[in-house]
């Protein structure tokens, strides 16, 4: 049968630096921020697709054209 005895904590002496206990003090991310982050992301894809249909349209108007012309003969 086993004795019940209280156990010592150990002492155990841990350095952490100055500007690891600021970064853990820091507040996470909050929902709003992350959220601002992504409108802007989306906003900036936004331009980006608008550059490609503005260079991609020609070509496919074209494509569509002679897709046309090919199967009225």
């Amino acid at each position: 049968m086993a004795h019940s005895r209280q156990l010592e904590q150990p002492n155990v002496r841990l350095h952490v630096a100055k500007t690891r206990r600021r970064q853990a003090l820091m507040p996470l991310r909050s929902a709003a921020s992350h959220k601002l982050a992504l409108i802007v992301g989306y906003r900036a894809m936004a331009l980006i697709n608008q550059d490609l249909t503005r260079m991609f349209t020609p070509c496919e108007e074209e494509a569509e054209r002679r897709l046309t012309q090919f199967r009225r003969k």
